[in-house]
């Protein structure tokens, strides 16, 4: 009860006075937080406060891409020695020994279904490609007419090619 009975007995200019007094607090830190998201954001002010880090981190991803180059070249080349090409037609022959049934295998009918949807599927996308690169362009840069439309000979040939074209 003795909550209730001060909050009777406050002045109202006090408690206007700590509304202010919160309300300047509040307004202060919501301009810090704002301030600082902007700072989060803005990529050149990263860049120039985290300098080293970001040269490290730069070094650090030349370094992996390099070496990786690097390993590949090695692993090549001791891919083609000639000790290690032996190794491996010996390791194949061993293989054809072993199990001459897997040498030359026909393949099964849904190999035969799945290569020949693939194979109809790289026809397709490889055809609408070349179709919408040859396609002619109007004078606003957009593709021409409908791709089955008749080819359009250039303005150089004159009115007799265009007649000997349709």
């Amino acid at each position: 009860m003795a909550e209730g009975a001060d909050r009777v007995t406050r002045d109202p200019r006090s408690i206007e006075a700590e509304i202010g007094r919160r309300r300047r607090e509040l307004t202060t830190l919501l301009g810090q937080l704002k301030r600082r998201g902007h700072e989060l954001t803005d990529v050149g002010l990263q860049v120039r406060r985290h300098a080293l880090g970001f040269a490290a981190t730069g070094v650090a991803l030349g370094a992996v891409a390099a070496g990786s180059v690097a390993l590949g070249v090695w692993r090549a080349r001791r891919r083609n020695t000639l000790t290690a090409r032996g190794g491996r037609l010996r390791e194949a022959l061993g293989r054809v020994i072993d199990r001459p049934e897997q040498v030359a295998v026909e393949p099964t009918a849904a190999r035969r279904i799945v290569g020949a949807a693939g194979s109809a599927a790289a026809a397709f996308l490889i055809r609408a490609a070349l179709e919408r690169v040859s396609r002619p362009r109007d004078a606003a840069g957009r593709g021409g007419s409908h791709p089955s439309a008749p080819p359009v000979p250039p303005a150089s040939l004159g009115v007799g090619a265009l007649q000997k074209v349709r």
